[in-house]
């Protein structure tokens, strides 16, 4: 991240939500405004070089940064006289709320050390044997690295797996790291990066025939990060309407759908036999153990109603987690 970068992006969010940096002129930022906020946002971080050029904001400076965001962020930050700053669309779109929480995400890591008292973060599993920065450089420019993985039991038997690989995505999952890879000989690799990794090195050789890799339509039709090449199919899940809202604010999967919502979103007690207190989703997914997993950590607050094979296999696992107990 650079203090250019940074200074589009905090022009972009005082633009689309200028409330929260205490501008309410209807919807309207004028160029004071902007430039009192980016001012502030300085002198709260005098000390941070990431911030030297936060307040750079002459109107020709703007302009062309205005210009920068509507190609970099395909959004249109548009000025009415008299008026100021406003976004052509309403809705941010899904692209631009991903460029915040993940530019959040960053000054969050950036700041840790400053603000270690106010957040706590989740542990993650990565492996001391791994650089992220080189890795994401090998993926953009298609070298390949050398890998030593001492896999377990679900991995591959407890197979070590040894060779050159085309890195072609990273991905976080429950506080874990994966290095999605290919070769020949395995085709396209999860590699888990935690203490499974025993050497990790990008070498010098460029993939001969590298091959396209597409997160999201590899990913597409699963929940994490193992495809198990099962049919995926439309499952329906009953959830219990305290739970309901949450599920509509943190989609279980991209997919999800609402079927039928609970008659009684509000309800004194917990009465999990009242019918009225059940709503009903539905995900498009290949219904294999990161499935599973999903399903049970919502404890009885969810059930799979159908398709009846995919019920009678969350049961199974179930009732066998019930017979440690008796």
């Amino acid at each position: 991240m650079t203090p250019e970068f940074l200074r589009r992006y905090y022009i972009l969010r005082i633009v689309s939500n200028p409330k929260v940096y205490g501008i309410e002129k209807n919807g309207y930022v004028p160029l004071e405004d902007l430039q009192r906020a980016l001012d502030q946002l300085r002198a709260d971080n005098i000390d941070d070089p990431l911030y030297e050029k936060l307040n750079q904001f002459s109107q020709k400076t703007i302009k062309r940064d205005l210009n920068k965001i509507k190609s970099y962020y395909k959004t249109v930050i548009l000025h009415k006289r008299n008026y100021g700053y406003h976004l052509e669309e309403y809705e941010l779109s899904d692209a631009l709320k991903e460029v915040y929480e993940k530019t959040e995400l960053y000054l969050l890591q950036h700041h840790a050390h400053y603000w270690k008292e106010h957040v706590t973060t989740a542990r993650s599993s990565l492996s001391p044997n791994v650089d992220l920065v080189p890795l994401i450089q090998a993926i953009e420019q298609q070298i390949l690295v050398e890998i030593s993985y001492s896999g377990w039991y679900d991995d591959n038997g407890f197979e070590t797996i040894e060779g050159f690989f085309q890195p072609l995505h990273i991905k976080e999952v429950n506080k874990a790291w994966y290095l999605i890879a290919h070769n020949t000989k395995y085709g396209i690799y999860e590699f888990c990066l935690d203490k499974r990794i025993k050497s990790l090195t990008v070498s010098k050789h460029k993939a001969k025939k590298p091959i396209a890799f597409h997160p999201k339509t590899h990913f597409k039709n699963v929940i994490g990060i193992l495809k198990a090449n099962i049919k995926p199919e439309w499952i329906h899940i009953q959830v219990a309407n305290h739970h309901f809202k949450y599920l509509e604010s943190n989609p279980m999967h991209h997919s999800q759908q609402v079927v039928v919502q609970p008659k009684q979103l509000d309800t004194e007690s917990l009465d999990y036999d009242n019918p009225d207190m059940w709503g009903e989703i539905k995900i498009f997914v290949e219904p294999n153990y990161e499935f599973l997993m999903e399903v049970l950590k919502y404890n009885l607050w969810v059930k799979v109603v159908s398709p009846l094979h995919i019920k009678d296999y969350v049961k199974e696992h179930i009732e066998s987690m019930l017979a440690y107990y008796n």
